[in-house]
């Protein structure tokens, strides 16, 4: 193949259907490299291969390049200085830069994700995948990123996929302020634009925008795609694959383990993240991403807000109701139907929580509504329910008339609002102090940048992870103008219990009853399947159907029955399990130079009485709270000593599975009740434990079923232990194999 002016560009090598157009690279790089280029093409009509010899291995490609994006990559090879890494290495990595106006530092943790990236092209990976909780500037350092690319030679065109059109606009935004030189484009639809080093642009625009007339295969030489979870699927997965360049993933998702996960699905889906990116770890069945910057770690080192949880629960959210001789099931509110009286009765009790907090100033609020039709019953609530009190001091803050609080003190944001054109209100939201209240369907779940929020409202049950995580992370930007270090999610509908978001309480001011441990009002009528969707960035709930019923105020009592404030950390923030495992091991791998019981631990020498709770008081001291039930938790073994977390992490031991816990204290129920069992309840000891490693809990309705009922059923355990002793047992073995 020959460039514009006849020059030698590349070397085709041609073979047979049934040849493996692999083999023949020696030989093509020979051809090649005696006529002076860099890139050799190998083919057989079906496969095909692009190797820029000087830079790695042959890589299979979705089609051939053209001659003019293979001129272009020449170029490129023209101005860089010398290899890749010789390139990348006269660039300095930058220490400040001016951004939106103003001169800001480089955050230690950008540095540290330029450093990895560079690591990973020097080393011949092409695919990327970067982790970084929501609020730590994903667009900014991936902008960064290509700045520093560009200015080396790496790449010259840069495709980079938002998840849609807003969230384009305002990647576009990112990159005209910190990238001037190079010329961004958002793409709308239509013939591509010629005119920008960077296009930014939606997977389904640009789906519709492949082939010969439109993007080839080497157009761009980096893809990055934001929200990566939601692109790896169905024909998504094969736009991102028809581009022959650097792929780098962008996403907010948790590593499994900050949370606790429900659908299989999205530990799927996470899974097929890490497996296209190349960063599965297929041994241990666990994803590496090329960086990780969690929320965690961002809170502690002062870049996120620190955040507490208000957890309510309402009898009618949690338990449903009768009307008109019909049950209403949990899940069907804000669905298929809704009782004033149940949200009036959450709305109060938020307005009466948050009252001293809202004192100082009104904070601006998100609150995750089920559907249109909820969200138009809400934002009445809200503007009614706001006290003359409160509408006069608010007037008072905000230099409006109360009349104007009254009126728009809280605001519907869903795709139907404003006629359809939702983005006036959004932007009024977000830089006009009314409405303090934004009342979201799928609006503001994701994407949406404003750093005053400072309340979250759940009223939106939902079973995905990833759309938690996404909702959590509107309210975790700092504010310096406002003073804001910190942001509250208000719980109604059990999301953050869900997920074990925290899975610690360390203080909890305000109990009113006991926190029941029935089912939330999202697991009724629910699936994995809706969880998928979630996740999916797709809506879970169809909408209202036509015949939406709306209960009207004064038909059911309705009351809360559970309250608390949970609060963790000496600071108030969550640990989630995976950091708090990673600390802890650091902890007692450091403790081990210095502390002389860990010492004799090692050493497998036995400690005194007063030497372990020496050694557990120390290790229960801020931050972190290194005690045994926070750690039973955190590794999720449920009979861990302190001991055996101690040894585990020191490399002396590993933890049981679960069934050697199960045998073990069978096993020691057993020998604890040996004077009393003969032959015959040994047997049917035998057949229970049989069922209790397969997954079962005991209860009497087990001894009916095979294989019990083949000898004789709860008749003849009845006989053999005797009724009350019976029962006796079961509530034994069910909280001792529960441990």
């Amino acid at each position: 193949m020959k460039d514009s002016r006849t020059r030698p560009l590349a070397v085709i090598e041609a073979k047979r259907f049934a040849v493996d157009p692999y083999s023949a690279k020696d030989q093509a790089r020979e051809y090649a490299q005696s006529l002076g280029v860099h890139f050799v093409i190998l083919s057989n009509g079906e496969e095909h291969y692009f190797w820029d010899y000087a830079d790695g291995d042959a890589r299979p490609v979705m089609g051939m390049p053209s001659q003019a994006d293979l001129e272009r990559r020449a170029n490129i090879r023209l101005h860089r200085r010398g290899s890749i890494e010789e390139s990348l290495r006269v660039i300095p990595f930058p220490e400040k830069f001016l951004f939106k106006g103003e001169e800001v530092k480089t955050r230690p943790y950008q540095l540290k994700c330029l450093t990895k990236a560079d690591e990973a092209l020097v080393s011949g990976r092409r695919r990327m995948l970067f982790e970084m909780a929501t609020g730590t500037g994903k667009t900014l350092t991936i902008a960064m990123l290509m700045k520093r690319w560009f200015q080396a030679a790496v790449v010259s065109r840069v495709l980079f996929f938002a998840d849609r059109i807003e969230l384009a606009k305002q990647a576009k935004e990112t990159f005209d302020d910190y990238l001037r030189d190079w010329p961004a484009v958002v793409l709308y639809g239509g013939k591509h634009s010629l005119e920008g080093q960077i296009v930014v642009g939606t997977l389904d625009t640009i789906a519709g925008q492949l082939g010969p007339n439109g993007f080839g295969h080497a157009y761009f030489d980096l893809v990055v795609t934001d929200e990566c979870h939601r692109s790896i699927y169905n024909t998504h997965r094969a736009t991102l694959g028809h581009f022959d360049a650097i792929h780098i993933g962008l996403t907010a998702t948790p590593n499994p383990g900050e949370l606790r996960w429900i659908s299989e699905h999205e530990k799927r889906l996470v899974r097929n993240t890490y497996i296209f990116f190349d960063c599965w770890d297929a041994a241990k069945k666990v994803g590496r991403p090329t960086f990780e910057y969690g929320i965690q770690p961002a809170i502690q080192e002062g870049h996120l807000a620190r955040y507490s949880i208000y957890h309510a629960e309402s009898v009618l959210t949690y338990e449903g109701a009768e009307w008109e001789g019909e049950e209403i099931k949990p899940g069907a509110w804000g669905r298929d139907v809704e009782s004033e009286d149940r949200l009036k009765t959450i709305i109060q009790e938020y307005y009466s929580a948050d009252a001293e907090r809202a004192k100082v100033r009104p904070r601006k609020t998100i609150v995750f509504a089920v559907s249109d039709k909820q969200a138009d019953i809400l934002v009445r609530l809200f503007n009614r329910l706001l006290t003359d009190e409160d509408c006069l001091r608010i007037a008072r803050q905000l230099n409006r008339s109360p009349s104007q609080v009254r009126q728009d003190y809280a605001k519907k944001i869903t795709c139907y609002a404003n006629n359809g054109n939702p983005k006036p209100i959004i932007d009024q939201f977000k830089y006009d102090p009314l409405p303090v209240v934004a009342v979201s369907v799928d609006m503001l779940d994701t994407g949406y940048d404003h750093k005053e929020v400072e309340n979250l409202v759940m009223l939106r049950p939902t079973l995905s992870a990833i759309k938690y995580t996404q909702m959590r992370g509107r309210g975790s930007r700092l504010c310096p103008r406002i003073g804001k270090t910190e942001f509250v999610i208000y719980d109604f509908v059990g999301n953050t219990k869900r997920f074990n978001d925290p899975g610690e309480a360390y203080h909890k001011p305000r109990l009113v009853g006991t926190a029941p441990d029935a089912e939330s009002p999202a697991t009724e009528g629910e699936n994995t399947d809706r969880g998928a969707a979630e996740a999916l960035g797709k809506a879970p709930y169809p909408e209202a159907r036509s015949g939406f019923l709306v209960i009207q105020e004064g038909a059911f009592d309705d009351e809360i029955r559970a309250r608390e404030i949970i609060l963790v950390g000496p600071e108030g923030l969550a640990i989630d399990r995976k950091t708090y495992r990673e600390k802890w091991e650091e902890k007692v791998i450091e403790l081990r130079k210095m502390d002389p019981a860990v010492e004799k631990i090692f050493r497998g020498d036995e400690l005194t009485d007063q030497e372990w709770e020496g050694l557990a008081r120390r290790l229960n001291s801020p931050e972190y709270y290194f005690n045994e039930p926070s750690l039973r938790r955190a590794f999720e073994q449920p009979t861990g000593s302190l001991s055996d977390f101690i040894r585990v992490s020191l490399g002396l031991g590993r933890f049981l599975t679960r069934e050697e816990r199960i045998e073990k204290a069978f096993n020691t129920w057993v020998a604890e009740h040996s004077s009393s069992i003969d032959a015959a309840k040994a047997q049917m000891l035998r057949l229970l434990k049989a069922r209790v490693s397969a997954g079962e809990e005991i209860t009497m309705r087990l001894f009916s079923q095979p294989p019990f009922a083949l000898w004789g059923g709860l008749t003849r355990m009845e006989q053999l232990f005797g009724k009350e002793q019976l029962l006796q047992m079961v509530d034994e073995l069910n909280e001792l194999l529960a441990a």
